[in-house]
């Protein structure tokens, strides 16, 4: 089961995670990216964003949780003089399914293609296939698209929703 670690001071996108482990347990911290294009110098460029930039995720058993947040508390607060408790969030099985499904083995969601036709998004390339009916806005200019991973959730649902998920997405051509 996939749990995330409330903890926003804990990991700039230029930092390693890889310094933050668990020993002697499988669970593992890690981030999801995903990659995006940003303008700037007159060109565009692919970067890559950390998805929930406040939150340390890790995958393992109920039974396991505690003794993974306790070791990772430790690691996380060693420099303080103060030690804090982290809250620890469970993630809906809704959401872990659609993270798991865009993202590759280093938990890194790439860069989509797609066209527009009728007035409605059809990818084409990229790990968005497949997804195309839970798209519920794009923005062009930015080159991203934002995502229900939640069926229980309407089409017209504000995008920013605890409910929806970012992704990159660029619209190589629109027809009519």
């Amino acid at each position: 089961m996939l749990y995330a670690l409330y903890y926003p001071q804990a990991i700039k996108p230029e930092d390693t995670i890889s310094e933050y482990s668990i020993p002697n347990t499988s669970a593992q911290p890690f981030q999801f990216t995903i990659e995006r294009m940003r303008h700037y110098m007159g060109a565009w460029h692919s970067v890559t964003a950390v998805l929930f930039p406040d939150y340390l995720f890790f995958d393992c058993e109920k039974e396991a949780v505690e003794e993974a947040k306790g070791k990772l508390e430790e690691q996380l607060n060693q420099d303080k003089e103060i030690k804090q408790q982290l809250p620890i969030v469970p993630i809906p099985a809704e959401l872990s399914d659609v993270l798991y499904d865009l993202s590759d083995e280093a938990h890194h969601i790439p860069m989509s293609r797609g066209i527009i036709r009728d007035g409605l998004a059809h990818v084409t390339e990229g790990p968005l296939i497949g997804y195309d009916n839970r798209i519920i806005r794009i923005d062009r200019h930015k080159r991203l698209a934002w995502l229900k991973y939640s069926d229980a959730v309407t089409r017209n649902f504000a995008k920013d929703s605890t409910s929806v998920l970012v992704a990159g997405l660029e619209i190589t051509e629109r027809i009519s």
